[in-house]
């Protein structure tokens, strides 16, 4: 998923924990998890509303690149055609010594409060070949510039106008899920991410850490498909819990349950993982 551009904010005082013993139950395994990762790394809370569409389209041109390069296909776009101005600043996204965007700091998911948007109905009149021309150097621009304009046609049919907050609205989370997921190009991740980052809706995408992770831990049992990880997940976690408990595991994916050599030795969790003594007699944790 796209980073974010200011750093997490969390609440509480991050302290050891470890877990006790193993729980045999799925669920109450989670609901532990869940306790643990918010007592060790805090609660991560949503820094407010952005606007859906904007960070929706970052989040497609974010897929299989690099933040940066998503965010100049984003910013060519809107240079070449620009909305209405709204006094967003792009001097504020994070540089780097030599003055250019910062590729470590930068978190795409909140650039939509500093970058300027295109015009979206102008953006809707391309052929598929003018937008992937202008998002090039986010990568993949022939099937990136599809589902764009798959979008915004799709906006056009449901609300009559380029707001996909107006939709969200309209339709409702759930039904909004189903529909943006439907379109070509546009899977459930990307439009979960961009749910709970735009709205602060109550779910937790799954990307490759939280699949793994999941999976480790004996929550659900999906071999490679994501989407059903999503689908089982989302009924398993307590109302007003998914948005932290998304970030948690994206940090403790980054820093100890790596997808080589996890640090099982030192998790805090190691005592309710069904997989961490496989890893580690196989060496293959460290």
């Amino acid at each position: 998923m796209p980073a974010r551009l200011t750093k997490l904010e969390r609440t509480g005082l991050p302290h050891r924990v470890e877990a006790a013993r193993p729980i045999a139950d799925p669920r109450k395994r989670l609901l532990r998890v869940i306790e643990l990762l918010e007592a060790n790394l805090g609660v991560a809370v949503w820094d407010g509303r952005k606007d859906a569409l904007e960070v929706l389209v970052l989040t497609i041109l974010s897929q299989n690149t690099t933040d940066p390069n998503a965010l100049r296909g984003y910013q060519n776009l809107a240079a070449h055609l620009p909305g209405k101005h709204t006094g967003k600043d792009a001097a504020t996204l994070p540089r780097d010594a030599a003055g250019n965007v910062d590729k470590v700091k930068l978190r795409l998911s909140n650039a939509a409060t500093a970058v300027e948007p295109p015009d979206w109905p102008r953006v809707a009149q391309l052929t598929q070949k003018q937008l992937a021309d202008y998002i090039r150097a986010a990568g993949l621009p022939d099937s990136k510039s599809g589902a764009i304009l798959a979008l915004l046609a799709w906006l056009k049919q449901t609300v009559g106008d380029y707001s996909l907050d107006a939709a969200i609205e309209q339709l409702g989370v759930d039904a909004s899920m189903d529909a943006l997921s439907g379109l070509k190009g546009i899977g459930v991740k990307t439009v979960s991410v961009t749910l709970i980052e735009a709205l602060g809706a109550d779910l937790c995408p799954v990307d490759t850490h939280v699949h793994r992770i999941v999976n480790r831990l004996g929550v659900v049992d999906t071999k490679a498909q994501r989407d059903k990880t999503f689908a089982l997940l989302k009924p398993m976690i307590p109302p007003g819990r998914a948005y932290s408990l998304h970030h948690n595991l994206l940090t403790f994916g980054r820093t100890v349950c790596t997808a080589k050599k996890p640090d099982c030795a030192n998790c805090f969790l190691r005592k309710l993982c069904p997989s961490a003594k496989a890893l580690i007699d196989a060496g293959e944790a460290r």
